[in-house]
């Protein structure tokens, strides 16, 4: 019934840029797609503004990088920003990037020695139900 429902559904009215006709099917009770219906122009302008924010490459960077050091990137990314407008000495550039650098290397060295100990448990789980 379902399936019978699905293959009867409206296909949208509206054209492609490149002229075709559009494949999509229709949302509600009118005759057109999300990206084709002339109601829709606002949630469709947000859509694009929310995804073109989450796409952008420092928005990606910031993901990758652990919560705990984003202060120490924003620190470095600010530092980089005021040693090329010439407020920020090269000299304490050097400094924060020196501290910076610091800062991550103990981070990486807590998080291993996490993993580390996880790890050695694991193992000693394991071991101890094999005897």
């Amino acid at each position: 019934m379902a399936e019978a429902s699905r293959s009867e559904s409206k296909r949208c009215v509206g054209t492609r840029k490149d002229g075709s006709p559009c494949a999509a099917r229709v949302m509600g009770g009118g005759d057109r797609c999300f990206a084709h219906d002339p109601a829709r122009v606002a949630q469709r302008d947000q859509a694009r503004r929310k995804g073109g924010a989450n796409s952008a490459t420092a928005a990606r960077a910031e993901k990758l990088v652990p919560a705990v050091l984003r202060p120490v990137l924003f620190t470095l990314l600010q530092t980089l920003q005021g040693a090329k407008a010439g407020t920020i000495e090269p000299r304490q550039a050097t400094a924060i990037g020196s501290v910076a650098r610091a800062i991550v290397a103990v981070y990486q060295v807590g998080t291993l020695e996490e993993r580390l100990q996880a790890l050695e448990a694991a193992r000693a789980t394991h071991e101890g139900s094999e005897a």
